[in-house]
């Protein structure tokens, strides 16, 4: 069994919407993954998997420390942005990155595709594993390597231009740290679209 701690103490989407998580949550019961939303931060270190989906509230010095020491033993830890740096929740996980001093960083971008997409370039389709998703308004995430989910040859991010934009990256730090240009892949909408239940689960399982 997998548990989650779907943080909420930094104004993230709430797991318990059930307008756009309830599918989400009905298929990770069914993988028997328990997601637990967590509204005190100190509480996050009681599970091996903890989410940030969209944080809109700083984090803390001493947060920033406790992260690193959870990545340390062995946690999975899973950053999820959006697009444009939309109400600056990409610059705040690049501060908690930056502090970390992990070198990846989530651009103030957009990744479009006009040949592979899901009826609309800003619903890019991307590479993950033998698997095609769709990661919907995604910001590119810059690694050096560690690319989890890749683009297309078709995908561009704008307004860069920048060719091969990942959407994705993962990094062994003693625990899993993963970095997602986008937030809503795994929402209602999108968790039927192409193998994104596969991604979507795969994240929450241990």
């Amino acid at each position: 069994m997998s548990v989650v701690g779907w943080d909420a103490s930094h104004g993230e989407f709430t797991i318990e919407d059930y307008y756009y998580f309830s599918k989400l949550r009905k298929f990770a019961e069914r993988e028997d993954i328990e997601i637990y939303e967590i509204k005190n931060f100190s509480k996050l270190g009681e599970y091996d998997i903890i989410v940030f989906n969209y944080p809109e509230k700083d984090f803390k010095s001493q947060e920033v420390s406790k992260i690193k020491r959870w990545l340390k033993t062995g946690k999975r830890i899973i950053f999820a942005a959006y697009y444009s740096n939309m109400d600056g929740v990409a610059e705040r996980i690049n501060k908690v990155l930056a502090k970390m001093e992990v070198p990846v960083r989530i651009n103030n971008d957009v990744i479009m595709d006009p040949e592979n997409n899901y009826n609309d370039m800003l619903f890019p389709r991307g590479k993950y594993k033998e698997y095609t998703v769709v990661m919907p308004c995604s910001a590119s995430v810059t690694a050096r390597d560690n690319i989890m989910i890749s683009s297309f040859e078709s995908a561009r991010s704008h307004p860069t231009g920048s060719e091969n934009p990942a959407f994705g990256v993962k990094l062994n730090m003693g625990g899993e740290l993963i970095i997602l240009g986008t937030c809503v892949f795994w929402d209602n909408f999108a968790i039927e679209i192409e193998s994104n239940k596969i991604l979507a689960l795969d994240l929450l399982k241990i």
